[in-house]
């Protein structure tokens, strides 16, 4: 049926109709939308206004009952309440919805507003069916009953927990993320850089995502930024900020009230006081003798005073020991404070603060002028000079003010976090500096056991990449996050391109609607202060018709012609009532004078036989009415004040709810642009695998036919082969070893085909301080480096520019080699060991010069001559003199350790054994047993100076696993590492674990630690935290006995904020940092201590000297 108060307006009527045909049928986005637009032409029409109002709340109602989420369901029916409470015929169903908010939150504010609106219902609907009218009778009274539970019970206010549930990833082909996994690095990078001229040719069959594409390119070349904030209302004004959007809601969205006269405004007090408040030391002043100064050194104590104006303290002012006075100046402090950091201390509260001081001066005849000269009212200082029984009264007062007020603010801000966490686009989107190129984010080329942007904070701006290439050359490429991500659709909408006004409308109305009604609650506020005022003037009124009475009766000799006080204002209520019985300020007046006669604490506004109360009080005596009109002005000032600081804590709410509103509005097109990206990638991505695909079928196609001509001539046979292999080498994806990287994703039962060889296994498994035992190795090695050296393109023009380069080097290297030297300075076995070998003939006389300058310092050690004032700086310095001229220049601790372990080959016991092998070298074995045809390969003996294991990969092993020792942490990682039965020697291609075995313990363990440079504060003490100071390689390595145990005595770390190594000791039971060219340092603390310590300054722990248990000292 069409409804009669559209009538004039057909479409209105039209669009009204539609709106309750989509509420039917549940599509309540839609329906918001429509009865949206309506209310911004009819809010003002009371029928029309009334109807859009009551199916706005039937949808908010409908939300709230179908959420599962306590905090949506509470913002819901808040904001069905707000839409309700817009008319005065719809009070019955407001009610009935406060009292549900009542009930939601366990709050008094809600009930006793339930019962105001419900006796509202009751006063408007008298018709009300019967039925009806007890139902609401007795809610009212139930209302009225927790109110007066919650005196003698604590309200609830227990946090409605709810767990977002998690969307699980669309499955994807389980051989795409196969083909993934064995992509070549080079290739997955130069996936991540998508040319925006294909991503056109790709969407250019769909008219609406070409143009959604070419409007988010246009936004981001001239903002540099996606997100824009949007206004969910017709208006649909956009905004580049979150405070030109907050503006916006304030000046026309009603988010915001101010009263018509600014003077009104109710003002919070400014940094500038809150730091003087909370600054002071607060110890009570001897009032005496400060009088005394500012009546007889008025000129030093107006110096003074102007001085410590700023800070709001003198130190000069003399003090009193006064245990009563200084514990309720420090209360006085402490609920101060407690008003400025709740933001809700008003310059109202700190002027009649102010005033007791004024006061209390002038009773001890100190003069305006000298109150004035001396600041003494611009500190808090000043509520030193108060005794006891002012002190008293302020903080009496002062505890009187609520700090909170339980009106649900929380439970809206939670609901919209959830909101905000379910769309948070976390992935960056890059662009080159010719925006050409759209840059995915590198972190999903990254392995994890966690999700790839846990934890990430995004703002939204766009870096503008100079070079693609290099911003994508450190990303790590491993595991299939990708294609996790891919398949992932919970960042993308289904319905694209979907209309931006669209996005959360039912949250973004329920959200304004909560701002509204709140700023309703201020107006109303500001009301009742108004009244209070007006009371309040009424009060003054009665006051000075008792002074005009007093100068009456000096000019009045008969006493029968004076008149009482209670009887004069008493003919004046007969004479005024009747006239002005419609006036309010007649009635205040009556009211006022009521209160007076029955000595009332609190004004009240009950005019029920008000007359005849006044009548009964008649023959009260001035002093009784002069002390009952000083109290009730007191309490009515209090009752302002008190209002004053309500009115500051709705605002508080309502600064945190727009705020939320604000956060709501913005939108980030990369949601728009990842609809478009990850269909485009997924097709790449499977475009690829089918022609990898197809290029096996051929290659198994030429393998059939070089079966079928075996019988042709061998050299034929042999040219066929070698073409067969070449085809599906190039098919067999390759398994990247990038510099710095030393952990891959264990190969499964259906990745044996694209193993490594066992070559490529052993050669990828050894890091910076692994070297190989043969002479071949090496030698190759030596010709590759001095190869290079002597083929670098274009040195002596590039030499000026490397200058500056080469000086921080060596600054770092002079660091690292300090920091590594200590740290081996502090292993007691090397102290010991270090003296009982000689120093062997060397065939260069500049390395006899490093082997010179370690001897000398460590029989400096030995001799304690070290701890002379300069002895190790010479020698340190003269070391890295000898070590530059030797070697090149480097300036990470590892190769520095390397390099003096080299540099100790050449000394050696009476046995002939090198000190370096003897406490250094691990003699290892490396075995496998085939598990499918039971060969079992010898493999020769390898020597290394310790283990190299990649930060990331402890980090990643200690997340999978939760509460995993360190140790077991390396044996995961190393079992990433697999050999293959070789078939060249007959075997049969399949894939084994390796078991590691060594013959005996060197006493010095060693574990090196590789980082990309680019950790986080929480990346770093994660890592750090899974390392432990005692651990037992016996579970690293077969053949020892168990609990042989290995214990933490130094570390060399790196600082990336002042790119400085550092060296941490353990002695006399806690950890040392010790200081730069110095055997001094800091104490540290316990292990726990050292995490931290890591974790603050961004310290990642580089080198770890484990030292075996026997020689340890404790």
């Amino acid at each position: 049926m069409e409804s009669p108060l559209f009538k004039d307006d057909e479409e209105a009527a039209e669009l009204f109709r539609d709106a309750k045909d989509l509420i039917a049928k549940g599509d309540h986005t839609k329906a918001l939308e429509i009865l949206e637009d309506l209310l911004l032409f009819y809010s003002q029409e009371e029928g029309s206004s009334l109807l859009l109002h009551n199916e706005q709340a039937r949808i908010f109602s409908k939300l709230s009952r179908a959420t599962e989420n306590p905090n949506l369901a509470f913002t819901y029916l808040l904001a069905s309440v707000s839409c309700l409470a817009e008319d005065v015929n719809l009070s019955r169903l407001c009610a009935e919805r406060l009292h549900q908010l009542g009930q939601h939150l366990g709050s008094v504010l809600y009930y006793k507003e339930c019962v105001r609106v419900g006796r509202q219902s009751l006063y408007v609907s008298r018709g009300l069916e019967e039925q009806r009218r007890k139902k609401m009778e007795f809610m009212i009274k139930d209302a009225e009953f927790r109110i007066l539970e919650s005196k003698t019970e604590t309200i609830r206010t227990d946090e409605a927990k709810f767990v977002e549930p998690k969307r699980s990833p669309e499955p994807v082909n389980k051989g795409l993320r196969l083909f993934w996994i064995g992509l070549d690095v080079k290739i997955k990078r130069e996936l991540m850089k998508v040319s925006i001229e294909k991503l056109r040719g790709f969407v250019h069959n769909s008219e609406g995502s070409l143009k959604v594409l070419e409007k988010v390119l246009a936004y981001a070349k001239e903002h540099k930024k996606w997100r824009t904030w949007v206004c969910r209302t017709i208006c649909l004004a956009d905004f580049t900020s979150a405070e030109e959007c907050k503006a916006h809601f304030e000046q026309q969205h009603g988010a915001d009230f101010k009263p018509e006269s600014e003077k009104d405004v109710v003002m919070r007090i400014g940094k500038n006081w809150g730091h003087k408040i909370k600054g002071g030391g607060w110890e009570a002043v001897d009032t005496v003798a400060a009088v005394e100064m500012i009546k007889t050194q008025l000129e030093d104590v107006k110096a003074f005073t102007t001085e410590s104006r700023k800070k709001g303290w003198s130190n000069v002012w003399p003090l009193v020991e006064d245990e009563k006075r200084s514990g309720l100046l420090k209360e006085v402090k402490l609920l101060l404070v407690s008003l400025y950091e709740h933001q809700i201390l008003s310059c109202s509260i700190r002027d009649w603060v102010m005033r007791f001081p004024v006061k209390h001066l002038r009773k001890l005849e100190v003069s305006e002028e000298s109150i004035s000269d001396c600041h003494i009212v611009e500190t808090p200082q000043s509520v030193c000079f108060l005794e006891r029984y002012e002190l008293s009264q302020i903080r009496a007062f002062l505890i009187t003010i609520k700090c909170e007020r339980h009106d649900g603010r929380e439970q809206v801000c939670r609901g919209v976090d959830s909101v905000l966490d379910r769309i948070r686009i976390k992935e960056s989107v890059e662009l080159d500096e010719q925006f050409s190129l759209l840059l995915l984010d590198k972190r999903l080329l990254k392995s994890s056991s966690a999700a790839p942007f846990d934890g990430c904070v995004d703002d939204g701006k766009i870096k503008l990449i100079k070079d693609p290439d290099v911003h994508y050359a450190k990303a790590q490429a491993q595991g299939s996050d990708m294609i996790s991500w891919l398949g992932d659709c919970s960042s993308v909408d289904k319905s694209f391109p979907k209309p931006i006004r669209e996005h959360n409308l039912e949250t973004w109305v329920a959200v304004l609607r909560a701002v509204q009604y709140t700023c309703k609650t201020l107006g109303n506020k500001y009301k009742k202060k108004e009244h209070v005022l007006e009371y309040e003037a009424a009060l003054t009124f009665v006051e000075n018709l008792c002074m005009l009475e007093d100068k009456r009766r000096e000019n009045v000799q008969d006493d029968r012609r004076k008149k009482s006080y209670a009887s004069l204002l008493c003919d004046r209520c007969e004479e005024r009532v009747p006239k002005e019985k419609n006036s309010l300020t007649a009635r205040l007046f009556l009211c006022a004078v009521r209160d007076v006669f029955e000595g009332g604490w609190d004004p009240t506004f009950d005019l029920e036989d008000c007359m005849s109360r006044v009548r009964e009080g008649k023959g009260l005596e001035d002093e009784i009415v002069l002390k009952y009109i000083e109290l009730l002005k007191s309490a009515v000032t209090e009752k302002v004040l008190r209002i004053d600081a309500k009115i500051l804590l709705i605002d508080n709410s309502r600064i945190r709810l727009l705020d939320k509103l604000t956060r709501l509005s913005a939108f980030d097109n990369r949601s728009y642009m990842l609809q478009l990206l990850k269909p485009f990638l997924l097709n790449e991505i499977l475009n690829m695998e089918s022609k990898a695909k197809s290029d096996a079928a051929e290659a198994d196609l030429l393998l059939e036919e070089e079966k079928k001509s075996l019988k042709e001539a061998k050299k034929k046979k042999t040219s066929k082969s070698i073409k067969v292999f070449e085809v599906l080498n190039s098919l067999k994806p390759s398994i990247d070893h990038e510099p710095g990287g030393t952990s891959q994703l264990p190969k499964t039962m259906e990745e044996d085909s694209i193993a490594m060889e066992p070559e490529d296994t052993l050669g990828s498994e050894k890091g910076p301080l692994e070297i190989s035992s043969t002479n071949d190795i090496q030698e190759g090695a030596t010709k590759v480096n001095t190869g290079d050296m002597k083929n670098m393109p274009g040195e002596d023009s590039l030499s000026k520019h490397l200058e500056p380069v080469l000086e921080g080097a060596a600054a770092r290297y002079n660091s690292a080699l300090d920091m590594t030297l200590k740290a081996l300075l502090s292993i007691n076995v090397l102290r010991e060991q270090v003296l009982k070998y000689n120093k062997q003939p060397v065939h260069y006389n500049l390395e006899e010069q490093v082997v010179c300058a370690l001897q000398s310092l460590f029989t400096s050690v030995v001799s304690e001559e070290i701890k002379t004032e300069g002895v190790y700086t010479l020698i340190l310095r003269d070391l890295l003199v000898s070590l530059e001229a030797v070697d090149s220049m480097s300036s990470g601790a590892a190769e520095v350790l390397v390099t003096i372990l080299e540099s100790w080959h050449c000394w050696k016991n009476s046995e002939g054994e090198s000190l370096v092998t003897r406490l250094f070298t691990l003699e290892e074995n490396e075995r496998m047993s085939c598990r499918k045809c039971g060969r079992k390969p010898n493999y020769p003996e390898q020597s290394s100076y310790g283990i190299v294991t990649a930060a990331d990969s402890i980090r990643n092993v200690n997340c999978a696993f939760g509460d995993i020792k360190f140790v077991d942490i390396i044996k995961v990682t190393r079992m990433e590492y697999k050999m293959l039965c070789d078939i060249k020697t007959g075997g049969c291609g399949t894939t084994n674990f390796v078991h590691r075995v060594i013959s005996r313990c060197p006493p010095i363990f060693t574990i090196v630690l590789e980082w990309e440079k680019s950790e986080t504060e929480k990346e770093i003490s994660e890592t750090t935290k899974a390392l432990e100071w005692e651990i037992d390689i016996s579970r690293l390595y077969e053949g020892l006995e168990p609990n042989t145990n290995y214990r933490l005595v130094s570390m060399v770390g790196y600082g990336e904020e002042d790119e400085e190594h550092i060296c941490m000791v353990y002695e006399k039971n806690r950890w040392v940092n010790l200081r730069r060219e110095s055997l001094a340092g800091e104490v540290v603390g316990s292990w726990k201590s050292v995490v931290r310590f890591c974790g603050e300054r961004k310290i990642r722990p580089e080198i770890l000297f484990y030292e075996a248990v026997l020689y340890v000292r404790t």
